[in-house]
């Protein structure tokens, strides 16, 4: 197995064989061409960054903006 990547996006690619592998702690992708992995990694990046802000984005509005959320 030869890597490809150490650290891109936090992801480890290597090549093994005819396969392109990603890992990540307990998340793995495998692709046979390296531009299907790197794309599979961008779009779980930015999935997970989407749910990120959606799941942030009422405290960072109540910390920015505390007088928004204040009843007078």
């Amino acid at each position: 197995m030869r890597t490809i990547y150490d650290n891109y996006r936090g992801f480890k690619i290597s090549k093994d064989e005819n396969k392109y592998k990603a890992v990540q702690n307990d998340i793995m992708f495998s692709q046979s061409l390296l531009s299907e992995v790197l794309d599979k990694i961008d779009t779980y990046i930015e999935f997970n960054f989407q749910n990120e802000l959606a799941f942030m984005s009422p405290l960072i509005q109540e910390t920015c903006y505390p007088d928004a959320y204040s009843i007078d």
